[in-house]
């Protein structure tokens, strides 16, 4: 257990920090995908959050992760119409997310793994929507890497370290996709995969990458089987796998 939450401390104190954890946890679930919703539908970072179909603004009440859902029954107070639950989806996961984070890490690397999160959430749902790689969210995950290596030891060889990490999480792709591209003669991933899965090596160790990207490839490829079960005309559409490569990363942590 982490002593960032247990020692020394109550049990209705350690209830209470929980609760609050879970909190904070499901508002940047709710901040990463209004972030994401934003980018796709080319809107400005720094808004007032609206509704999707009537574009009304909400109030603040309706922006409690969560409960709002729960207590506007799952749709807008203005036009009444559903509530996507994808946003619910990332409320409820964050704030797992989160509580597991602080319960099994100590507190620095459960920060960390936070921030990791918020910024690979984004890129999960832009490329799950446009097939599109959010590159701030991926400079912002570099460089929390980068921060977190100097905060915690500061030695300049660590920036070299994570650079040779990153060189190959990168070449992992880029080779797959350059032998796919030969036998095929079409490009087997996007061009931003190679420079996430790059990024998110700066996490994780190298045995830890390949696991990550072959852990990713086993679950695009089951969906994409399933999709082609369901309906055999799709035969040419495209899977988000920068989308995968961010879940499997985010689970990755607790092995």
């Amino acid at each position: 257990m982490s002593p960032f939450i247990l020692e020394n401390q109550s049990f209705e104190i350690n209830y209470l920090f929980l609760l609050l954890i879970f909190f904070i946890g499901s508002s940047f679930g709710s901040f990463s995908k209004a972030f994401a919703d934003g980018y796709v539908n080319g809107q400005k970072i720094l808004r007032r959050s609206n509704c999707n179909s009537c574009k009304k603004q909400l109030l603040w009440y309706h922006l409690i992760p969560i409960f709002s859902f729960i207590f506007l029954k799952g749709r807008c107070s203005f036009c009444k119409l559903k509530i996507n639950l994808d946003t619910l989806f990332f409320e409820i996961f964050f704030g797992f997310l989160f509580l597991a984070l602080f319960i099994y890490f100590d507190s620095v690397n459960a920060i960390k793994f936070s921030l990791y999160s918020i910024f690979l959430g984004v890129i999960f749902e832009t490329d799950r929507k446009q097939l599109t790689i959010h590159i701030p969210s991926l400079i912002i995950v570099l460089a929390i890497s980068f921060f977190f290596a100097l905060f915690q030891n500061f030695n300049f060889r660590i920036i070299f370290d994570l650079m040779i990490l990153f060189a190959f999480g990168w070449s992992v792709i880029f080779l797959i996709s350059s032998i796919y591209y030969l036998l095929r003669g079409v490009q087997g991933f996007g061009s931003g995969d190679k420079w996430l899965l790059g990024s998110i090596s700066t996490i994780f160790d190298y045995q830890d990458i390949l696991y990550i990207f072959l852990i990713s490839s086993m679950l695009a490829s089951l969906v994409g089987i399933a999709i082609l079960i369901k309906n055999k005309k799709l035969l040419n559409f495209k899977i988000p796998f920068g989308s995968y490569l961010c879940f499997v990363s985010v689970t990755y942590y607790f092995i």
